[in-house]
């Protein structure tokens, strides 16, 4: 799996969405489990999906790069089963995001990191063969890196991370912290 994390306020976070969706990609959301294999998908940034992204700040990102419609897997067991979730490893294939934000934690004020991501492997769904991620969606990555890269700043704290320039004020001025576990070299 390639990475990248940042550090943002969630309205920070919010732009840097808006900015994906400009861009041509389509945010899927995951708000919960779903009854059917079908998730809300949002070609911008509405007050609907603010709202979803507030409660649940795991999303997926959908575009050209996404050669196959959206899997999902249906829970077998547990008190969900029979309930489905989105499939990251099956063929669309998707580019996975945590969104960055700033919340109370323990109560204390913590930026929060976010994420984007793409599997090495996806699964093909016509044949069940594991394929190589395409370079369709390591350019789909280095764009929506590169949108996240606009809205933030290079910061040393216990090493060198990606911050938007409210999480940065938040941060200097001791009105917030990062956790140390929380940062991690992107790959």
């Amino acid at each position: 799996m390639r990475w990248f994390d940042y550090f943002a306020t969630f309205d920070e976070s919010i732009s840097m969405t808006r900015g994906f969706c400009a861009g041509v990609l389509t945010v899927l959301a995951q708000p919960a489990l779903f009854h059917e294999p079908h998730a809300p998908a949002f070609d911008g940034v509405s007050d609907e999906l603010v709202a979803v992204l507030r409660q649940a700040p795991s999303f997926y990102l959908s575009g050209e790069f996404t050669r196959f419609p959206v899997g999902f897997t249906q829970l077998k067991s547990g008190p969900a089963a029979g309930k489905y979730s989105i499939d990251p490893l099956t063929q669309g294939p998707l580019l996975q995001c945590l969104l960055a934000r700033d919340n109370v934690v323990d109560g204390v004020l913590r930026l929060l990191p976010g994420r984007i991501s793409y599997q090495a492997t996806y699964r093909n769904p016509e044949n069940d063969q594991w394929e190589k991620a395409t370079r369709d969606v390591k350019t789909a990555f280095d764009r929506a890196v590169s949108e996240v890269k606009k809205h933030c700043v290079i910061h040393d704290v216990m090493g060198e991370i990606y911050i938007g320039p409210q999480a940065l004020m938040l941060l200097k001025s001791g009105r917030a912290e990062i956790k140390a576990s929380h940062i991690m070299k992107s790959k």
